[in-house]
Formats: structure tokens, C-alpha cells, sequence
């Protein structure tokens, strides 16, 4: 079992169907992301361009950082994590745009999926597939997303005018939001269906800390949204674990 940098080293190289995959997905949420943004009181096609741009560029940073810390946790336990798209999601978020004219999102590109390195998990407890491990893993990217956020919102303090340290900001919030959704094979499948327990907390976590940081500063984000996700953890176990 070799060490996680000689584990990077070796198998972090994504491979060409998922450089693809991420490659449509990333366009696509440019497209849905900067749907209305081709020009104030008319079409203009140079400002839509420009616009599609950073849209783009936002929604490279975020899904290769996503798609990085999954393959990085993976890596760690002796897993290997894939990247796939979710076709579905992807054609209701360009639908969805276009039907509410740019006015609803919905930015859920894809999943991973991981695969057992047996040479890299001789001796580890549950040699085999562990399901916890996988769900872990996945979290991570949304979680990587909103660590994005927070370094977006620390920027933003610095800039406040900056259009597109904004954009990139609420892109990441949404993102990490939608993909810890319990519909496979998005992240948050992985952690619903191995413990709903852990899925309400994680997942009323990053909501809360999301929609908090659009209106809060970082730390009370952070605390509070954790503390929510505890009250909801607690009363999920009362309502339906206890009884």
C-alpha cells in the first residue's frame, strides 16, 4: 500500500472519457449559469460572450476542485474515484433555464463512482468496498465547494464590487447545495442510502451554512449552520430512529 503522494502520483491523471464528461458538464452550467446575462435591455451578442466566458471559467475552478478532493479522499482510503455525469440532471438544468428564462438554476453536473484498489487496502478495516468510505468521499466535494465559497466571500470583503469574485461565489454555494441532493448519483445518494441519520445533518448542514454565508459573515455561517444541522440530526433521530 503506497503513500498518498505516490497514490497522487500514479492515479490521480484523469483519464479522456472524464476529462469529456467534466469538459460538457462545466459547459453546461456556463450556459445555464449565464443564461440571462447576454446583455441589459436587449441581446448583445459580445457582452454574452464575455459573459459565457467567466462563466466558464468559474465552472472549471469549481468542478476540476470537486471532482480533485474526491479523487484526493479516495485516494487516501484506497479507493478510486471517477467522474460521471448525470445526463438527466444535466438536460433539466438547461430546460429548467429556459422554461423560468434564467430565473431558476439548478446546477447538479455529475457524480463519482469508485473502485476498490485492492494492492492499496491490504490490512485496512473492511478490505473490501466500504460504503462509508465512499460517501465520505463523495461529500467532500461539496464540501470542497463550500470551502470555495468561503474563500470567494473572503475575497469579496476585499472587493466588494467585483462582479465576477460574486458570480463565482454564489456559483460554488449552489453547487455544493444541489450536489448533496439524495438522487444517485449525485453526492448526497452515497451518504443517504448507507446512513439517513448522518444525511440529515450533513446535509441541513451545508444548506444552512450556504444560505447563510449569502447573508452572514463567515463564522457565524460556520457555527450556526452547524447548529442547525445538530437540531436537525437530533430531531430526525426522534422522529424516526427512536420510535
Amino acid at each position: 500500500m503506497g503513500t498518498l503522494s505516490y497514490n497522487i502520483q500514479r492515479y490521480f491523471k484523469f483519464s479522456g472519457e472524464e476529462i469529456r464528461a467534466m469538459l460538457f458538464g462545466i459547459f453546461v452550467m456556463a450556459f445555464v449559469f449565464s443564461f440571462n446575462d447576454w446583455g441589459e435591455g436587449g441581446f448583445q451578442f459580445f457582452v454574452g460572450i464575455r459573459n459565457l466566458f467567466n462563466a466558464l471559467l468559474i465552472a472549471l475552478l469549481a468542478l476540476l476542485v470537486h471532482a480533485s478532493m474526491q479523487r484526493i479522499a479516495a485516494l487516501y482510503i484506497g479507493f478510486k474515484a471517477e467522474y460521471r455525469n448525470w445526463l438527466y440532471g444535466l438536460i433539466f438544468s438547461i430546460v429548467l433555464a429556459i422554461v423560468s428564462r434564467g430565473e431558476l438554476l439548478f446546477l447538479a453536473p455529475g457524480g463519482m463512482i469508485a473502485y476498490h484498489m485492492a494492492g492499496h487496502r491490504l490490512g485496512a478495516f473492511r478490505y473490501g468496498i466500504n460504503y462509508w468510505g465512499m460517501s465520505l468521499c463523495a461529500m467532500i466535494g461539496s464540501l470542497a465547494n463550500l470551502a470555495l465559497a468561503v474563500l470567494f466571500k473572503v475575497l469579496l470583503s476585499l472587493a466588494p464590487t467585483n462582479l465576477l469574485l460574486k458570480q463565482a461565489f454564489i456559483f460554488n454555494l449552489l453547487l455544493a447545495v444541489f450536489t448533496m441532493l439524495p438522487i444517485p448519483p449525485l453526492n448526497g445518494s452515497h451518504l443517504f442510502f448507507v446512513s439517513r441519520l448522518t444525511y440529515a445533518f450533513s446535509f441541513t448542514s451545508i444548506v444552512a451554512m450556504a444560505a447563510l454565508l449569502y447573508f452572514f459573515g463567515i463564522f457565524i455561517a460556520l457555527f450556526v449552520g452547524l447548529l442547525i444541522g445538530v437540531v436537525c440530526w437530533q430531531a430526525y433521530y426522534w422522529i424516526f430512529e427512536a420510535t
